[in-house]
């Protein structure tokens, strides 16, 4: 039988005592490996780029650095380990956690609850995008007025009530404002469309997701959708397998 790969992990808390017992606890389960700790944020970050750990243990309250900018910065470097956030946060960041589909552990960590962190890993791994999870955690720690999108070179914060429609491009989405404005950002349409409220967003077609607010007028001969936003018109398809469901959702409104 061959033996299955043990699981990388790196420990990143700003505490010694912390770092150690999370060391202990985790050295008592033969499916993981510490291969290294940190404590700090940018020597954790360092260390993921060179070691690509499976699973990183991670402490939000750090001197310089959050846990928060730790996830972001990985994004930015194309780096998508499995995280679990070994936190003593009030229920508010923890919910926003679990809507993120990141894991966590409240300090002091419970040896069980660790445990079943790591059968929920080996069960399920990273399935959702990383880049959905951190934009899902980031906007539920921000202001829920502007929602965070990241561009080539940094992000935009964006109400969505500002948005007219977004057009998918490959892997990026094109994300129209009005007044000839044009953001090009490195979501995929359906990580924005899990982002952006159910009730004012509608997705026409696979490569179109409209903001049903500025909804003026539908062709069924045409298959096409007419946008107004102060004076500004736009011209959106809609698939055919679409037109029910928009009728559906408008005869709501």
């Amino acid at each position: 039988m061959e033996n299955t790969p043990r699981i990388k992990t790196i420990i990143i808390d700003d505490e010694e005592e912390g770092r150690d017992v999370m060391t202990h606890l985790l050295s008592l389960n033969s499916s993981v490996e510490v291969i290294t700790t940190a404590d700090n944020a940018e020597t954790g970050i360092d260390l993921i780029a060179i070691n690509k750990p499976d699973l990183v243990f991670l402490d939000i309250q750090m001197p310089r650095k959050t846990g928060f900018d730790v996830v972001q910065e990985l994004l930015n470097l194309n780096l998508h380990p499995a995280i679990v956030f070994v936190t003593a946060f009030d229920q508010f960041a923890i919910q926003a956690f679990k809507v993120s589909a990141f894991d966590f552990l409240l300090k002091p960590v419970d040896p069980d609850e660790l445990s079943k962190t790591i059968r929920r890993y080996v069960a399920y791994g990273s399935q959702l995008e990383f880049n959905t999870r951190v934009n899902h955690l980031l906007n539920h720690i921000q202001p829920p007025e502007r929602i965070r999108l990241n561009t080539r070179t940094g992000f935009i914060l964006i109400d969505p009530k500002e948005i007219v429609y977004i057009h998918a491009e490959g892997n990026y989405s094109e994300v129209f404002s009005g007044n000839n404005t044009m953001e090009l950002v490195t979501n995929n349409i359906g990580s924005l469309a899990a982002l952006l409220p159910d009730e004012g967003f509608f997705r026409t077609s696979r490569s179109f997701l409209i903001n049903l607010h500025y909804l003026s007028k539908f062709s069924r001969i045409t298959r096409n959708c007419e946008l107004i936003k102060n004076q500004e018109k736009f011209s959106v398809p809609i698939s055919h397998e679409q037109i029910r469901e928009l009728e559906n959702r408008v005869s709501g409104l």
